[in-house]
């Protein structure tokens, strides 16, 4: 990382990044280019280690490309805001929060896992619990990604408005 002063290496501050995020953009292997998708996402922590879950349907470009090739690229970003310099245009700026990370991508066949994923998304989405689940015939034909995530790091460009007292 270029910008070491940037660097978030608190990892309760980059839990909190992650839940703030709610698009993460998911890079896979295609030819002549790189395949690029925003997606919604829920996850799971096991220590340091991240998680995320994918839905959608179980044929398509996604699927065809991880089975292909698994491995990954995620982006994701939150808390944007422009950083105005009046009428200097190179001191103008803007302050975010990202996470960027590498990992495998696995195609979860397993309907209790798909279940379990499926109830992180909604966790994280949508924030309470009195939601009902479809039937598990139609659980089975969803499609979900589990995509491990061997690496990360995430920065932030803090607002200079919200910068904490010295």
């Amino acid at each position: 990382m270029r910008r070491k002063d940037r660097e978030i290496l608190d990892l309760e501050k980059i839990k909190e990044i992650v839940e703030a995020c709610h698009v993460v953009r998911l890079a896979m292997f295609d030819e002549p280019f790189p395949y690029i998708v925003p997606v919604n996402f829920g996850y799971h922590w096991q220590e340091e280690a991240l998680t995320l879950y994918i839905h959608g349907a179980r044929q398509g470009k996604k699927v065809r490309l991880l089975e292909n090739n698994p491995m990954v690229a995620v982006e994701m970003d939150c808390n944007h805001e422009l950083i105005e310099a009046g009428t200097v245009a190179e001191k103008y700026s803007y302050a975010y929060q990202s996470l960027i990370g590498f990992g495998e991508a696995f195609i979860i066949q397993e309907l209790e896992e798909k279940k379990q994923a499926l109830q992180l998304l909604m966790d994280h989405e949508v924030k309470h619990t009195a939601y009902n689940f479809p039937p598990d015939k139609m659980i089975a034909a969803t499609g979900i990604i589990k995509i491990v995530l061997s690496s990360y790091s995430c920065k932030e460009h803090i607002h200079p408005n919200k910068m904490p007292p010295k």
